[in-house]
């Protein structure tokens, strides 16, 4: 998950790795960065005690995914690449994740 060959990307852990045969960063499920599937990556990360590189990856989330830190709208998922927007805007579960991820990694 740390290796920038793999899951650390741009905006970090895309649904496949840079390495699969099938990654695409606009293909559904091939690679794009759903904020629930990065919330549990690094809840898992934290647990195994890598709470520092967890907080980086979530850093580097909020930094590079497009609107996040600005007015933009909330998106189903993100280019693990570019951190543009994709998928549906406005998206209940990356609302709720963003404030767990929030919560979980930036307020201790």
């Amino acid at each position: 998950m740390k290796d920038s060959r793999e899951f650390n990307t741009y905006v970090p852990l895309g649904t496949a790795a840079l390495t699969n045969p099938a990654f695409g960063a606009d293909i559904y499920w091939r690679g794009r960065v759903w904020v629930d599937q990065l919330y549990f990556g690094l809840k898992g990360m934290e647990s195994y005690g890598y709470r520092a590189d967890a907080v980086a990856m979530a850093q580097a989330f909020f930094n590079h995914a497009d609107g996040l830190i600005t007015d933009g709208p909330i998106r189903e998922n993100y280019n693990p690449l570019t951190g543009m927007q994709q998928g549906a805007p406005n998206f209940s579960w990356s609302a709720a994740h963003l404030y767990m991820l929030y919560n979980d990694f930036f307020t201790r």
